[in-house]
């Protein structure tokens, strides 16, 4: 069962990626999803179907499901005729598991053994870190509040550290003040420091 801070925080990342996926529009027709994201190798599209696909991931370790089926959904298109659509479709089913399963269960993530309160930790790290990535390929601001900003620089620093000593993120970056806790946050996944909604 979610604490009533993470399901704020899950809330306030939601709406975060939700805001940077409608400034990015429809695919149809559209070559922003052909150009680069901020997240190193992958164009917006590839980006977004990352996230998306996520959402199913997640929900499918929650519920326990074998890891060779949850890694077989890596090479799927997520994306369908509608991003947002498909992107509330597996995250709703997130969070109704998350809200129903014992969270100290472990999970099997590709990372090793964690329990599901961890996962649900990446899923609001990975939300709204995505979230910049895409308002870097979109040009825009990154439509972080400062709550949630807050909460990661503070209550998920640690685990962002951890996730980059396994290859999630690139090495803490040093070069550039951090003004702000969206600045903490940025940097410590070894982005670059971006302007903010």
């Amino acid at each position: 069962m979610l604490s009533p801070v993470i399901a704020e925080n899950l809330d306030r990342a939601e709406a975060c990626w939700v805001q940077a996926l409608r400034h990015l529009g429809p695919p149809e027709g559209s070559a922003r999803y052909a150009a680069p994201s901020g997240c190193q190798g992958w164009s917006n599209r590839e980006l977004v179907n990352h996230l998306i696909g996520g959402g199913l991931r997640y929900a499918m370790l929650l519920d326990q499901d074998p890891p060779a089926e949850v890694e077989a959904t890596r090479d799927r298109d997520h994306l369908g005729e509608d991003p947002l659509e498909a992107f509330w479709t597996h995250e709703r089913r997130f969070r109704r598991l998350a809200a129903d399963v014992d969270l100290t269960v472990p999970v099997s993530h590709r990372i090793g053994k964690m329990p599901g309160t961890q996962l649900v930790q990446m899923r609001i790290l990975e939300l709204a870190l995505h979230a910049a990535d895409l308002s870097v390929g979109t040009g825009d601001p990154w439509p972080v509040d400062d709550a949630l900003a807050e909460f990661m620089a503070t209550d998920l620093a640690a685990l962002i550290v951890e996730l980059g000593d396994t290859g999630g993120y690139a090495p803490p970056r040093t070069d550039a003040p951090a003004a702000s806790a969206a600045d903490r946050v940025l940097l410590l996944s070894g982005r670059a420091v971006t302007r903010r909604a």
